[in-house]
Parts: C-alpha cells; structure tokens; sequence
C-alpha cells in the first residue's frame, strides 16, 4: 500500500512540475504571446507583439521588461500624436529613449510614467533601452505608411 502511495506521490510531482513548465505567463493579453525576430533599422531582435493604435484614444501601454518592449512595434498614421504610458514591469531600471524626438524617460522596477510621441512621416523610428540596447531592448514606431513605401530611404529636414 505504501509503495502505491509512494508513486502516486511521484506521478503528482510529475504532473505539477510539467504544469508548471507549460504555463509560463500569468499575462492575460489579447496579443499574441509568441516571439518571433524581426529588423528594425538593422538591428536583428525578438519581436513581442505588435499594436496597431491607428485609430487609439487615450493612453498606449508599453510594458517593459528586461530585456525587451511589449507590444515592441506600434503602428500609427504618419504624424500621429500618441500619449504612451511606460510600465517597468523588469526587476532592472531601464529607459523609453526616442532619440529623434529627445524623448529619454527613466523608469525603476515597479514604476511607471508617461511620453507623448509622434509617429513618423513615412518609415519607422527606432526606440530603445539605453541600458539594454546591446542586449536587443528595442522597438520601433512604425507609420501606415511605411507598409506602402517601396524604398527604405528616409529624407528629414532638421
């Protein structure tokens, strides 16, 4: 009797360990939580998703964690106006850098803030961590328009 006991002990462990192993994430999201590899701007990364906020009203959340954006690529039109809300939801500071724009929020484990952004004209702009960009934390704001252009050149007046 004790060794029935004994293995179904043993097969219990088993079958907690193996749920445990196929569960992953508690995130409940209506994105895809599949990571795949895109480019953006030359930089080969994993891709968490992307979100089309063409027709957005209110805030757009970009969680944060480490070592990546989610959602990493935000679609909008060309010269949309967009208030994100950054959440760090890593255990490491990391940053919301839009160089272009001279955006460069810093946000510590737990925290969050906001940025206004503006998507582009035409093409994608890149957005980084400036702590984790070698370690591939970047995304990108991308326009409709981009999925129209044909070449990859950009032309901007400063």
């Amino acid at each position: 009797m004790k060794r029935i006991q004994g293995v179904v002990v043993i097969a219990a462990l088993f079958l907690v360990f193996a749920a445990a192993g196929c569960g992953g994430s508690s995130k409940s999201s209506s994105e895809s939580e599949e990571t795949t590899s895109t480019t953006i701007m030359g930089s080969q990364v994993e891709s968490h998703g992307t979100k089309d906020v063409t027709t957005a009203s209110g805030k757009v959340e970009i969680e944060l964690y480490d070592n990546y954006f989610e959602p990493t690529i935000l679609k909008g039109k060309p010269g949309q106006m967009v208030e994100l809300e950054l959440k760090n939801e890593g255990k490491a500071a990391h940053t919301f850098t839009l160089a272009e724009q001279r955006v460069d929020e810093e946000i510590q484990p737990g925290d969050e803030t906001e940025a206004k952004i503006k998507f582009p004209a035409s093409g994608e702009l890149k957005f980084v961590c400036k702590f984790h960009q070698g370690q591939g934390m970047i995304g990108a704001l991308q326009s409709s328009a981009a999925a129209s252009s044909s070449g990859s050149t950009t032309t901007s007046k400063y």
